[in-house]
């Protein structure tokens, strides 16, 4: 999941974001408008999708008869396609030929903002202006209180929500069969991939851990990833000596969401399956390299993170100035076993 940080032209989009907004909505309350249609535009990865679903129940439990749009990027779309909260999804700007009473722009881009001045709608909630407000007091917020913020003035009902992944009867079913082949009761997800490879904890680490969890609770594991993360999952199952299978090459994010739906851990690095997972409620320990837990950490009371905060924190998680000895690689296994410990006895 990217950080974000608005350098150069991003800076000017957020200056312009801004703005936008605030011609918009001259002279409107957003507290008095009752939205009959409601675009959130969500272009971002998917940790960050995972991160911001409550969003969509908070509008729909106000606005019960709005209709909710989604625009998000095409490989992103899989992962909300069962949300009972949402009635249309659209995957370009293209797509986007009609006025919304409300554009809730959660993540967008210089198309995005000019299509919002274009079509005119009542209302236009931003990050950017809930950015510029919170780095004026207290900083940068975790993500899903950010989320939230944004549509908070236009919300009536003030009560929080968490975010939540849900999942079809057909995906369902295939997990479970999977795991009726497998034999596979009580188990554990695993997911050793990221985005960069400075995220990455190594799979020697991954392999020593579900052996531990094996030995010491009972629970095999199932490693799941993407196309890129095929070789080291086969690494880590040869090394596991019986206690990990691999879930089919075959499973989409859908799937993903169903293994972790019913799993009584879950392990895995600072990424999208980490955040999915944690939707669920079900004891999660997320692995922090260069990441910010503060922002990302992963939701629910039953979730923990290891992380070692180095003074170059935040980077560019492409650059690393301790490349011999990398924040990721400096987590143990005695402090992945110890969090775990913890997770699993939280009610």
């Amino acid at each position: 999941m990217a950080t974000h940080n608005y350098v150069g032209g991003e800076r000017q989009y957020l200056i312009a974001s801004v703005l936008a907004s605030k011609l918009l909505n001259a002279g409107v309350r957003a507290s008095t408008v009752v939205p009959r249609s409601i675009l959130v535009v969500k272009l971002d990865e998917i940790g960050d999708m995972a991160l911001c679903t409550h969003v969509f129940a908070l509008l729909k439990r106000d606005f019960p008869e709005a209709h909710i749009t989604v625009l998000c990027k095409p490989f992103v779309k899989v992962l909300i396609e069962a949300d009972p909260h949402i009635n249309d999804i659209i995957t370009s700007v293209d797509e986007w030929t009609r006025t919304f009473d409300v554009v809730v722009e959660l993540r967008g881009t210089w198309a995005t903002l000019r299509k919002a001045l274009l079509m005119r709608p009542r209302l236009r909630l931003d990050r950017a202006t809930v950015r510029l407000k919170n780095k004026l007091s207290d900083g940068q917020l975790h993500e899903t209180k950010t989320n939230f913020q944004i549509i908070e003035p236009l919300l009536k009902n003030k009560e929080p929500l968490l975010p939540r992944i849900y999942i079809d009867k057909e995906t369902r079913q295939t997990v479970r069969s999977f795991l009726q082949e497998n034999d596979l009761h009580s188990y554990a997800v695993v997911a050793p991939g990221a985005r960069h490879p400075l995220r990455e904890w190594p799979p020697d680490r991954f392999a020593s851990i579900i052996r531990w969890v094996y030995e010491h609770h009972g629970i095999k594991s199932i490693c799941a990833g993407g196309p890129s993360d095929e070789s080291k999952i086969a690494d880590i199952i040869e090394l596991c000596k019986g206690s990990a299978v691999a879930a089919p090459n075959t499973f989409s994010l859908s799937h993903f969401a169903g293994l972790s739906e019913g799993a009584s851990l879950f392990i895995g690095n600072e990424s999208g399956p980490l955040h999915i997972a944690a939707s669920f409620g079900i004891p999660t320990v997320g692995l922090f390299g260069p990441g910010i837990p503060r922002i990302f950490s992963p939701v629910g009371s039953r979730s923990a993170f290891v992380h070692h905060l180095l003074a170059c924190n935040p980077c560019d998680q492409i650059h690393c100035v301790h490349s011999d000895n990398p924040c990721i690689r400096r987590i143990t296994t005695t402090e992945v076993r110890e969090a775990i410990g913890d997770v699993l006895t939280r009610p």
